[in-house]
């Protein structure tokens, strides 16, 4: 009797482990499935933002709370963008969740293109030197002559015009 007991709580534990599995393998589909509508749902909203600061004309604190939401859409963009790549080396790589011997080579995927995905950000075009060429404030350049050069000048050809009569 004891062994019927054993054996079918064994079942009943397996029964619940593949449960629990196919219930995970459906949530992650569900994430790969919606992560392309949030991608662009977070690109539309930048492109909105880009072409309010085309189209307006905006004070430096409108202009400061848009850098704050851009900023906050590209860090959650970033994050999207990491899941997808990890998301196509799971699909790439899932068949090897079949077997006991394959599933460590999908997990050593997962970790390389993890790690790649933390590699800092070269720029492509910007150089550091641009960078802080354009955040630096630099004093705006007046047009024209200083006036007490203008008024300098104005007297000096008054004494000339003065002699020459």
């Amino acid at each position: 009797m004891e062994e019927n007991n054993s054996e079918l709580m064994r079942s009943e534990i397996l029964l619940n482990k593949i449960k629990d599995v196919v219930k995970i393998l459906d949530e992650i589909d569900e994430m790969i499935n919606t992560q392309a509508t949030e991608l662009s749902k977070v690109d539309s909203e930048l492109s909105d933002w880009y072409h309010i600061i085309e189209n307006r004309e905006l004070t430096k604190e409108e202009g400061y709370k848009i850098i704050e939401r851009i900023h906050e859409l590209r860090v959650i963009r970033r994050g999207l963008n990491n899941e997808h790549e990890l998301e196509n080396t799971y699909q790439t790589h899932k068949s090897k969740l079949t077997g006991n011997e394959t599933r460590q080579f999908l997990w050593s995927e997962i970790c390389k293109a993890e790690k790649k995905l933390n590699q800092e950000y070269k720029n492509r075009v910007l150089t550091e030197e641009t960078i802080l060429e354009v955040l630096e404030e630099k004093p705006k350049k007046k047009r024209g002559r200083p006036k007490k050069e203008k008024e300098e000048e104005i007297e000096t050809n008054e004494e000339t015009n003065d002699r020459i009569d």
